[in-house]
């Protein structure tokens, strides 16, 4: 068999992210949340399933007990351990790490700090030299943004193969503190990875808007589309629905896909994958019922022309930017995603060869098991599906 990899995979644990972390991203209430983590750590997970079962989702119990782990070391073998007995045995996993440190206030910061998260990946990678690809997670709030010492020391030890970029968290993707590291990256043929949905994590701090200023700096502030995206940022800082001047809404900011257009101008042959194709929301439109009122209330304040799956087909995976993916992480739990997408290759709508195949473990265990997540894309895209998890993956990691 072809190398194959799970391009989008993540393995911190509770202790590396913020206070409020799993309560976000779980959708429970702080006392909820704090009460089933001591549940977690104290009761084994089938006394949990038995006694909350009717309460509490199997799936989100599933997804705090990955949460609550003791280590990174815990999280990926669990990980591995889901492949280990399947046609996908010896699949390599890119682990993705994050820089929490900045994304709530002070008094909420991780336990376990950035360099923590990074210092135990340095040893993990010793002991799966083979099967562990970890990416270096990079916030331009650290210090460390400014000479980028232990990003090329990460990269440059060949412990690190690509770099993580989270916006949701609080800055955007064109940061003129970034101009650096996408001018490395691009030299030197470094994958980058980042999200982005209208969803997964966000800034959880008290005050959303002393992260998102009315005039951000840019690596090209004369960039056409910069007087388009201040004005989407006034727009939202002065929405008559309350709900887009909160941090769930108000970090959409940060994600909207155009935001890569004046990094991608700058430097076009950037290895860069846009994941999760935008999300389901964004995928499917208004034909996702569940969402389609917040999709078409975003789409009509942000003044879309259109979705932001199709912005990502239509403009950022063109031939102007040659090295351009997304991937289907997290949006292959939705069938429809998959028969959209499976619809759009068939059309020749998006070409085969910039689709990344990833699952977004252990985030995606609120919807279900890892391999039934993969499954779901196995069924709707088999002719596409080992090019995605080899070549692809392989073209885009080196």
């Amino acid at each position: 068999m072809n190398d194959i990899y799970n391009i989008h995979s993540h393995i911190f644990t509770g202790k590396c992210a913020p206070k409020d972390f799993l309560q976000v991203a779980a959708k429970l209430g702080d006392g909820a949340s704090t009460f089933l983590k001591w549940l977690i750590l104290t009761r084994p997970v089938s006394w949990l399933i038995t006694k909350l079962g009717n309460l509490i989702p199997k799936r989100i119990l599933q997804f705090l007990k990955i949460g609550v782990m003791a280590s990174q070391e815990e999280v990926f073998l669990d990980l591995k351990g889901a492949y280990d007995n399947s046609e996908y045995s010896g699949i390599k996993i890119v682990a993705l790490t994050i820089d929490m440190d900045y994304m709530s206030d002070p008094d909420k910061k991780p336990e376990k700090d950035f360099n923590s998260q990074i210092q135990d990946i340095y040893k993990l990678k010793k002991t799966y030299p083979n099967i562990l690809f970890p990416f270096y997670g990079i916030d331009p709030r650290n210090p460390d943004i400014k000479n980028l010492e232990n990003l090329k020391k990460a990269i440059e030890s060949k412990t690190f193969v690509g770099i993580k970029l989270y916006p949701a968290n609080g800055f955007f993707p064109f940061d003129a503190r970034l101009d650096s590291l996408y001018q490395y990256a691009e030299k030197n043929n470094i994958p980058v990875m980042t999200h982005c949905t209208r969803g997964g994590s966000y800034y959880l701090g008290k005050n959303v808007w002393s992260v998102i200023p009315d005039n951000p700096t840019s690596v090209d502030p004369n960039h056409p589309l910069m007087p388009k995206i201040k004005k989407r940022i006034a727009v939202y800082k002065n929405a008559s629905d309350k709900s887009f001047r909160e941090n769930a809404r108000a970090c959409n900011l940060f994600s909207h896909p155009e935001n890569y257009i004046p990094v991608l101008d700058k430097y076009p042959e950037l290895k860069l994958c846009i994941a999760h194709m935008g999300g389901d929301i964004e995928i499917l439109g208004s034909k996702k019922t569940d969402t389609k009122k917040l999709f078409e209330a975003a789409y009509k304040l942000e003044e879309n022309t259109e979705s932001w799956y199709e912005t990502i087909k239509l403009k950022i995976l063109i031939k102007k930017y040659p090295n351009t993916f997304t991937d289907i992480s997290y949006s292959l739990c939705d069938e429809n995603c998959m028969i959209k997408l499976s619809e759009d290759l068939k059309k020749n709508l998006i070409h085969p060869e910039r689709v990344l195949f990833g699952t977004d473990y252990f985030m995606v265990a609120k919807e279900n098991a890892e391999l039934k997540v993969v499954a779901v894309g196995q069924r709707n895209l088999s002719t596409h599906f080992p090019l995605f998890m080899s070549a692809n993956n392989k073209r885009y990691l080196f």
